[in-house]
């Protein structure tokens, strides 16, 4: 039995298609098929039952998948382990990051790990959180950043960093209600948000439903970028992460105002396949953009409506 041969049978088993499964692993689907046959044959027994839908896992092959996936989380992790002994980092990392943090963070983690790791090849996308869940999940990712509010039992977790969300307007438009404002006052506003698709809105409606409280936005957009540049423009507010807002209060071309108790956070993680272990190098890339994004949110509280102004006082 072949290491090469239990990652073709999970991938085939994971897929239920030795076209699709072929493609994951970047082979020809006859040397799958190949390999496959050759583990059913060490075996003894069927590991699959080949039908016109696909390859369905016969009652060996769920007990195989059971028995191997453990087995190959250890073997991939001591084998990364053992080839970066050396101290050098190298390989290949394919990430996935929601807008706001890419944003937020990419340019100076990349320019970072460039300089640091020049052996490791990096691939970056972009997209809605439950989208790269799901390219996660396929393979197609090592890991992704994204907002919490996605939960899946396949993914094992990283907290980066916990945000506050602000209600922002520009700087002309002064809000009329006290700060912290009550977070009842924002369905009397003028709201410009993401829509539903988007991970920051589910943040913000699920918080808000617990509390039983639901906003109707007049107005949704989903780059946060362009909801920043149009709070400038017009007489709109929004709720937004405080980092998103960094660059405009620091201009002095937007106002934050905190919202009152118990407030409104996000958190961001960094989700993997369970069954795939990150490597050293994804592990390093991880632990760097969780830094730089918590090391964006330190200047911010300065420029906060009716906010302390205490040096010590951090965003909770």
């Amino acid at each position: 039995m072949e290491l090469r041969q239990l990652k073709y049978f999970t991938c085939l088993y994971e897929e239920g298609s030795v076209t699709r499964a072929a493609q994951r692993l970047n082979i020809v689907q006859p040397a799958l098929s190949m390999q496959i046959s050759k583990l059913e044959e060490e075996l003894g027994q069927a590991l699959f039952e080949r039908t016109s839908k696909g390859m369905i896992p016969t009652e060996a092959g769920e007990q195989a998948y059971r028995l191997f996936m453990p087995l190959l989380g250890e073997l991939l992790e001591a084998r990364q382990t053992l080839i970066h002994r050396n101290g050098e980092i190298s390989g290949r990392i394919n990430a996935g990051l929601i807008a706001s943090a890419a944003n937020q963070a990419l340019a100076s983690t990349l320019a970072y790990f460039v300089e640091h790791h020049p052996n490791v090849d990096l691939q970056v996308s972009y997209g809605y959180s439950q989208n790269l869940i799901d390219r996660v999940l396929a393979g197609d990712l090592d890991f992704a950043v994204i907002n919490q509010a996605f939960q899946q039992e396949r993914l094992n977790r990283i907290d980066l960093v916990d945000e506050e969300l602000l209600v922002a307007t520009g700087a002309a438009n002064r809000l009329r209600v006290p700060a912290p404002v009550p977070l009842a006052a924002l369905g009397g506003m003028k709201l410009v948000l993401p829509s539903r698709l988007h991970g920051l809105r589910i943040v913000i409606d699920q918080a808000l439903a617990a509390l039983g409280l639901e906003v109707t936005p007049h107005l949704e957009l989903d780059d946060l970028t362009v909801i920043e540049s149009f709070l400038r423009r017009s007489d709109y507010v929004s709720v937004l992460p405080a980092t998103v807002l960094r660059q405009g209060l620091e201009e002095g071309a937007l106002r934050g105002y905190p919202l009152d108790r118990p407030g409104l956070t996000r958190r961001m993680v960094c989700v993997h396949d369970s069954r795939r272990p990150l490597t050293p190098a994804a592990h390093l890339f991880v632990d760097i953009i969780g830094k730089t994004l918590a090391t964006g949110l330190n200047a911010i509280h300065f420029y906060k409506e009716g906010a302390s102004q205490d040096p010590d006082h951090e965003l909770g």
